[in-house]
């Protein structure tokens, strides 16, 4: 199945100041620090707002001030550290601090957790200021400088590697663009491949891993084509920066390499800093050398409108688009999705990196009108391709049993059903025409168009199914009442109604409720109801309980409400039920070795509000506890009736 990016682009954080961090420089600065072998680097808009990227190994810190220092800048807006090796992170909690203190208003990583003493010491200095920078983050500097983050964490991939999950970002200044990855690699757990064509043409390219072989693959630097590199690397390291290998991959695509310190000469160069006043020009300069260059021309060219653009409804809910892909001269960078529901207004869905999405959490019965265009790196957007779908009404019919079976209690028959359009079904039971309904099952495949259930052993005349969209609207009920027969079980009688604190003071409205449950019907006769002190009803010659009835005993007559049919007084003249606690108990005479057919022993938790009773639940069942019956339905009590009033 087609997926939609699930995440939408970030907002714009605006870092725009009142008062500038230093006074209004006219200039872009980029300085590439030289700090030994480690890496950091500072990034000053026109209108003086500063950001850090990295704080090189412990012990940098002086050389960051200083530079700050000469510079005028007496705090950092946002610092990102690429990834938490000491090299890169070490020095960042020694600016903010000591001599020449510069403050730093936030740091952003890759989030997570690294073992290490100097990642110990950055958490610690910077709690409170440390956040998560994600791919798609924007911010600004200054409301002048842009900077987008095109890798954080791996992008969504699971990679070990730390180098690989470094920050790396795009900074946008008018039409000169530079990158700044830390170590990010590009031959093992390669993410330099993943980033090529959304970072496009490079003025500036901040060489990934101090010039490291893993490095600067030629994927990126094809799709970059970077016009000058910077390496911060120190002259005595032993690793072998920068390696031949990355120098001449970077010397095949004409970029012009400067770099801090150079190990084959053991000289230190200094700072590499670069200046720009509107971005279509850049000077660099280190020592006393110094040139010019001039900014690519900025991409202009919108990519090709997506092909074959195809809208397919997957579900009443959901519609997939898939589409060829554009072709750009750089290079597509992701796809825009439009939808409205009249032809005339679009709205952007989403985004996709892929040819691809799906739109979910529609409405059924409704015709979409989508557009799908590209977008490059420069935010050229292509024109669009157009294509409608219609997500189809959920239905659902219930085939069997749909009136006039007879079927079996305790058996077990097929319920069947068709569907359209519905992924799962829930299915009920009702025992009287609809006016209550009991759960078969919550959520059946709806494919399956079947389910075997046992047949509840309730008789009755008025079964009914009724089959649901799970997660939606669509419902069907059998067309006409069947017949569920007691045949298949014996008679079997439970108390399920006691009402123990009976409303006001009139002990006449005490009441048991005696149901039987089973399939066939019973001579109750000589049959006796006790408290825990002693027989309160003892059932008259005659007394037969049909399958699936009940009948009620009462403390008194006064207490029957008007209308019930099936309900007698206590042959005693009381119940005398306790409201604290009691046991009822029924027994088939008063013999000593009389039947226990049912007995119950409640607590103050039951009987605490006037007029409530304790019911089963579910209503009827021989193996359900006891409940408030305000749990159950809107009725206090339903002496003689199911819990939502209805006949048995």
């Amino acid at each position: 199945m087609l997926t939609g990016l699930k995440t939408p682009l970030r907002p714009l954080l605006l870092l725009t100041l009142l008062l500038p961090t230093l006074a209004w420089s006219q200039d872009l600065r980029f300085t590439t620090l030289d700090i030994g072998q480690g890496d950091s680097a500072v990034l000053i808009a026109p209108g003086g707002c500063v950001a850090l990227f990295d704080g090189g190994p412990t012990g940098s810190g002086a050389t960051i001030k200083a530079y700050l220092k000469a510079r005028g800048v007496t705090n950092i807006d946002m610092a990102f550290i690429s990834h938490m090796h000491a090299d890169h992170m070490g020095g960042i909690d020694e600016v903010d601090v000591g001599t020449d203190a510069v403050s730093i208003d936030a740091v952003y990583d890759h989030g997570g957790a690294y073992d290490s003493v100097a990642y110990t010491d950055y958490t610690s200095h910077f709690s409170g200021r440390r956040f998560t920078a994600r791919k798609g983050d924007v911010y600004s500097l200054c409301g002048q400088v842009r900077l987008e983050v095109v890798a954080a964490a791996g992008n969504g991939a699971h990679v070990s590697d730390e180098n690989a999950k470094s920050v790396v970002v795009k900074i946008t200044y008018g039409a000169f663009d530079a990158l700044v990855g830390g170590d990010l690699t590009g031959t093992t757990e390669d993410m330099e491949t993943g980033i090529a064509t959304a970072v496009g043409p490079l003025e500036l390219y901040k060489v990934h891993h101090h010039g490291s072989r893993y490095s600067s693959n030629n994927t990126l630097l094809d799709a970059t084509n970077p016009t000058v590199s910077f390496i911060s690397v120190g002259k005595d390291n032993t690793y072998g920066h920068p390696t031949a290998e990355c120098l001449d991959r970077l010397a095949a695509h004409n970029s012009q390499v400067w770099q801090t310190e150079d190990p084959a000469t053991n000289s230190k160069w200094g700072h590499i800093e670069l200046s720009s006043t509107d971005g279509d020009t850049y000077v660099v300069a280190q020592g006393t050398k110094s040139v010019s260059y001039a900014s690519k021309a900025p991409d202009t060219q919108a990519p090709s409108a997506p092909g074959s653009l195809v809208a397919t409804a997957a579900s009443s809910t959901e519609v997939d688009l898939s589409w060829m892909a554009s072709t750009d001269n750089v290079g597509v960078h992701h796809y825009n999705v439009y939808r409205s529901t009249n032809g005339l207004a679009y709205a952007l869905v989403g985004t996709s990196t892929t040819t691809g999405f799906a739109d979910l959490g529609l409405s059924p019965g409704t015709t979409n009108a989508y557009r799908v265009t590209a977008v490059d790196a420069a935010g050229n957007e292509s024109a669009a391709s157009s294509a409608t779908a219609t997500t189809p009404m959920p239905g659902i019919t219930v085939t069997s049993p749909n009136g006039g079976e007879s079927w079996a209690g305790g058996g077990s028959r097929n319920i069947t059903w068709t569907s359209r359009n519905i992924s799962n079904v829930k299915l009920e039971y009702s025992l009287d025409n609809g006016a209550s309904w009991q759960m078969i099952a919550s959520s059946l495949a709806a494919s399956t168009g079947s389910y075997a259930w046992v047949v509840p052993s309730s008789p009755t005349t008025q079964a009914r199914v009724r089959a649901t969209d799970a997660f939606g609207s669509a419902s069907d009920v059998s067309d006409g009442t069947f017949t569920i027969t007691g045949t298949a079980s014996p008679a079997k009688v439970i108390i399920n109604e006691i009402l123990a604190n009976e409303p006001g003071s009139a002990t006449d409205g005490e009441f048991v409720e005696l149901v039987n449950v089973g399939g066939t019907a019973i001579d109750i006769s000589g049959w006796i109801i006790l408290d825990a002190t002693s027989a309160r009803h003892t059932f008259a010659s005659g007394t037969v309980l049909g399958a699936g009835k009940a009948i009620v005993v009462f403390g008194g007559t006064s207490g029957i409400p008007s209308g019930t049919t099936n309900a007698v007084v206590a042959s005693t003249g009381t119940l005398s039920l306790n409201n604290s606690s009691d046991t009822v108990t029924v027994k088939t005479s008063s013999a000593k070795n009389a039947t226990t057919i049912n007995t119950y022993s409640y607590t103050s938790s039951l009987t605490g509000q006037d007029g409530v009773s304790m019911n089963r639940s579910p209503d009827a069942s021989a193996t359900g506890g006891f409940v408030l019956h305000t749990g159950l339905s809107s009725l206090s009590a339903s002496p003689g009736a199911r819990v939502n009033g209805a006949t048995f």
